[in-house]
């Protein structure tokens, strides 16, 4: 049996917070990034390629505008969710090994600890809600079998 969990609404406050973890993120990473609504829907592990690639390249990093849809918040500042979007995928592309795989939930705790340091005291309430929408993109285990 699941029990259902009280959707999490984000405040003002909150909200900036995190626009503002995402865009020091995004500095102290160069990562150079813009939602596009054209950009291929592709899960946030399968995007943290992508982000590496874009990074290397010099690139921007297309945030796909479906992102809007991936957790289940609610937000006074309905464009944080492209920034949260940004931190899920860029935690993914960290927490990777040079194999392409990583250990289930790693992106999780790799997101946390750096929002944990980005985030005033004053939007350490929503963390809790954050981890648990992040958990929710686990991927498969990586394992060395090969198709075909």
């Amino acid at each position: 049996m699941r029990l259902l969990r009280a959707r999490r609404h984000l405040n003002g406050s909150e909200c900036r917070a995190i626009i503002a973890a995402a865009a020091t993120l995004a500095s102290m990473f160069n990562i150079a990034w813009r939602v596009a609504d054209n950009a291929a829907g592709q899960s946030p592990a399968a995007l943290a390629g992508s982000l590496s690639e874009a990074r290397r390249d010099g690139s921007t990093f297309l945030v796909p505008g479906q992102a809007r849809g991936w957790f289940d918040l609610s937000f006074d500042i309905p464009d944080t969710r492209y920034a949260l979007a940004l931190i899920l995928v860029w935690s993914f592309a960290a927490a990777g090994t040079p194999d392409g795989g990583a250990p289930a939930g790693s992106h999780v705790s790799v997101a946390m600890w750096h929002l944990r340091h980005l985030l005033p005291r004053s939007a350490h309430r929503a963390l809790a809600d954050i981890e648990y929408a992040f958990a929710q993109f686990n991927p498969p285990a990586h394992t060395d079998a090969r198709v075909g």
